[in-house]
Parts: C-alpha cells; structure tokens; sequence
C-alpha cells in the first residue's frame, strides 16, 4: 500500500506544480470546493433527505462513474507511461495513481459529505440503526471504488481501445438511470429498508473477491503488460474469412470512418428525433384530419432515418479504400465484389433500423393498412441503402489523407436530395392503392436501375477526386 500512496503523491505534486499558481491559494479553494462545502450539503441534506441509505447507496454509483473517462485517457496517453515503465512502477499502481490524481478530488468530496450528512443524523435520531447506516456508505464506497479500479485494467486492454471514446456516454446512462429510478419509485421518502444488511452483505462480499482478484491476477503486473499478450497472439496464424463481408466488417471495426462516441451521438439524435415524432402521435399534437396514420406511421420510420443514413454512408462508402481501388481497377470482380458487399452491408444495416423503429411506432401508431406499409417500407429502406452507396460511387474522393473525410461533400448532397425524393414517394404510397402500386413500382424499378447503373459504370467514375466537407471549407 505504502508504494500506491507515494506514486500518488508523486502525481498530486507534479499536477500542483503544472500550475505554476500559489499553492496555498489552491490549497484554499480545494479545501473549500471539496472539503466545506461537501459537509455543509451533507448537514443539509440530513434535514431535506428522509432516506440516507438510498443516497449513500448512490456512492456505488459516483464511485464507479464519475471522471472514468478522464482518468482512462490519462491512463492510455500518459506522457510519462514509458518513464514508470522504465522505473519499473507496475500496472497496478500505475492505474492507481493516474486515477488518484484525478479522482481524488470527488473521493474527498464524497468522504466528507458522507461524514457531515451522518454525523448529523446521529446527533438529530440517535443511534438507532446508525451502524447500518454506516456500513452501507462505507460499503458502497468500496465496492464502488473496487468496481472502477477493474474497469479502467480492463478498459486499458488494447482489445478494447474502441470503445474507450464511449465510456463517458455509457457512465452518463447509468447515472440517469438511477437517478431516473430514485425519483419514480419515490426512494428518497421511504424509510430505511429492511433488507439494507443483506445488501451490505453482498457488496462486502463482492469486495473481497475483488480484492482477492487484484491480489492474485493483477499484483506486481507490467504496464505494457497486455501489449506484450497482443503481439505474441499475433504471432500466429493470421484470421481467415471465408466470405468477403466478414472481411469488411473486420476492417470496418478495427479502423471506423466514424469514432464511436460520434456515432452513438448521432444515433442519440435520430433517437430523440424519433421519440419525439412518436410523442406528438400519442398526445394528439400531430393528429389532424388530414393526416392518416399510415402517413404518420411511414413519416415517424423514415424521417429520423436520415441521420442514421448519413452515418451509414461513412461505413459503405466506395471511396473509403483509398488509392487501392484506382490502382486496382484492371480487376473488374475485385471492385465489384467490393462494391456488392458495401450494398449487402448498407441493406442489412438500413433495414435493421427500419425493422427497429417499425417495432415501436407499431405501439403508438395503429395502422389502416398494415401490408401496404409494410411493403413500401422493405422498398424504401432497400432504395435507401442502395442510394446510400450509389452517391459514393457517383462522386468518389479516393485521395482523403483522414478516414474522417470520406464520403465527399457532393456524395453526402446527392444522398439528401435523393431521400428527400424517395420520402416523398412513400408517404405517397398512403393515399390510396393506385398511389401504392405507382409508387412501390417506381421505387422498385429505381432500385433496379441504380444497381445496374452501379455495376456497369462504376469505372467511368473511379478517377474522380471531389472534396471532402473538411477540404472544402479550408
């Protein structure tokens, strides 16, 4: 313990010194920030708060969620990582102070809101159930800082440097949905429960296998540790794929055109788009005798769907290969197998999102025409998909220097024009049957059309070199 406490010392002095500031001044404002003003919340909460244990409960929580995402990146971009290295500092400790110098702040906040908030239940009830009070902060506490300690070893594993960007938006969730939780069952009024000691129980119980865990597994463990795991796996046999779209999605995943964090944002907006369409169905704020609901139904699955195809486009875009595809246009089913699995990639991801959001309107929005709905949206997704790859194959940009800046600015404009049409044929379809038959047939012909177009001309256009969003506005 003795050598987690200095490295951490070591770290709260160097990250004072960055500061080139008077260190009393700093001393001062975090003895305020962290120190005062946690025990004045503390003393109040008390007197507005019936329920301590669910609060304290909520260290679990703050433990495991709060800064996780900062602490990570310093953990897996530390100037000075080679440095402990070369000190021999282990993974252990490493992963301890790096999380210590920037979560120290908030544990000592906590630790004396904890011991206001206790200190003046005691002094107002007694001490009548204060030890399982008790028990269960400290417990929480630990287990919760236990829980963070493994996340972060694990998380710093290169398998999964993916989904580090999205750590921040996951903890997020979480704590929104316990606080979601907190106020719709009323927690915070009810008494303490009686089942508290079991819980303090097994959160002791987690905690020691944990700690057993780190003793056994984690203890006197290099720093590049699990760099040196990676590459003797690498020295066997390399994957094989017996299809090329597991070839692709493999690539797609080890280097995304999109960072992951981008892309759940995106997904968060044609989300929230589509819940709020749905919202002004179930309130009757969209409900005019004008509009049926076959339309809404068609209008609440294709309209968020536009965000969702934008991103899509990165994933299947034809210019994403780079140089290799101009250098190797002299084999013609080498391009259009690439081609074909970009179509089959863009297909099933449209028509999961579309089977998706179908699912929910289906509990929202009843339908007039269930068969004819149905099949105009198996239509439009599939238009949709294969429009998604045809504007990349229309306006290429094979010369972007960053993954980031393909497909190029006309292909995303082409795309949108393209969906502004191909919306205003579906919500069409729901007039009457002739609309319908037209429609449907105009979309399936389309889609015939644009394949072929695809196929048969896609080396008319393979030289061309249109901007990206980023080029252009420099």
């Amino acid at each position: 313990m003795h050598k987690y406490l200095t490295y951490t010392k070591i770290l709260l002095i160097n990250d004072l010194r960055r500061h080139q500031r008077n260190n009393t001044l700093i001393f001062v404002l975090f003895a305020f920030l962290y120190i005062i003003t946690p025990l004045l919340l503390g003393v109040l909460t008390t007197y507005f708060v019936k329920n301590l244990s669910i609060i304290y409960l909520s260290f679990f929580i703050l433990m495991l969620t709060v800064n996780i995402d900062k602490s990570l990146m310093r953990i897996l971009f530390s100037s000075d990582k080679k440095q402990m290295a070369i000190l021999k500092i282990h993974l252990d400790q490493y992963i301890f102070g790096k999380d210590m110098s920037k979560f120290f702040s908030i544990i000592a906040g906590l630790f004396f809101f904890f011991l206001g908030s206790y200190l003046t239940n005691l002094s107002i009830n007694g001490y009548n159930e204060s030890i399982t009070l008790a028990a269960l902060g400290v417990t929480s506490f630990i287990l919760g800082y236990l829980l963070r300690l493994h996340v972060l070893l694990l998380l710093s594993n290169p398998k999964f440097f993916a989904i580090s960007s999205t750590i921040g938006y996951i903890t997020t969730g979480l704590v929104a949905i316990w606080v979601f939780t907190v106020y719709k069952f009323n927690l915070l009024t009810n008494p303490l429960p009686r089942y508290s000691i079991y819980i303090i129980f097994i959160f002791t119980f987690i905690s020691l296998l944990l700690v057993k865990n780190w003793k056994l597994n984690i203890r006197n463990v290099p720093i590049f540790y699990f760099h040196k795991k990676t590459k003797e796996k690498q020295k066997g046999t390399s994957r094989k794929f017996n299809h090329i779209l597991f070839y692709e999605i493999t690539l797609l995943m080890r280097t995304p055109p999109i960072q992951w964090s981008v892309l759940l944002f995106i997904l968060t907006i044609s989300g929230g788009l589509f819940g709020l369409i749905l919202y002004g169905v179930n309130t009757n704020q969209l409900e005019t005798p004008n509009i049926e609901n076959d339309f809404l139904f068609i209008f609440s699955v294709i309209f968020p769907m536009i965000l969702i195809s934008n991103a899509i486009q990165s994933y299947v875009s034809f210019d994403i290969d780079g140089p290799i595809l101009p250098l190797k246009q002299k084999l013609p089913n080498l391009v259009k197998n690439k081609i074909k699995v970009k179509i089959i990639l863009s297909i099933i991801l449209h028509s999961f999102f579309c089977i998706l959001y179908t699912i929910f309107s289906s509990f929202t929005i009843r339908l007039d025409q269930p068969v004819f709905v149905i099949i105009t949206l198996i239509n439009t997704s599939i238009l949709i998909a294969i429009c998604t790859v045809g504007s990349t194959i229309l306006f290429p940009y094979f010369k972007w220097e960053f993954v980031y800046q393909v497909p190029s600015s006309l292909s995303k404009l082409t795309l949108n024009i393209c969906y502004g049409f191909i919306l205003a044929l579906s919500v069409i379809s729901t007039n009457s049957t002739v609309y319908f038959i037209v429609t449907n047939t105009v979309m399936i012909a389309s889609t015939i059309i644009i394949v072929s177009l695809i196929l048969t001309f896609w080396d008319r256009t393979i030289h061309k070199n249109y901007k990206s969003f980023k080029t252009l506005f420099e």
